[in-house]
């Protein structure tokens, strides 16, 4: 899953199991969600584009949850 990109676009290949993949891969993809969801929102009127806000959801789940255990 290596990109030079720093946005993570909806159409773009997303892991199906986050809780597999080591912590600093979740922090890395949380960084490129998020940039992905700024640029939604300052260039799209109509907001963040449905995938891109589910993978944001998923991601902030799987932090969560990592900092409860």
């Amino acid at each position: 899953m290596k990109s030079t990109s720093t946005l993570l676009a909806p159409e773009e290949e997303f892991p199906t199991a986050l809780s597999e993949l080591p912590v600093l891969e979740i922090h890395v993809l949380h960084s490129r969600v998020c940039r992905q969801l700024d640029h939604e929102y300052l260039t799209d009127p109509a907001g963040a584009h449905p995938v891109t806000l589910d993978r944001h959801h998923e991601l902030v789940a799987e932090l969560d949850d990592r900092d409860a255990a």
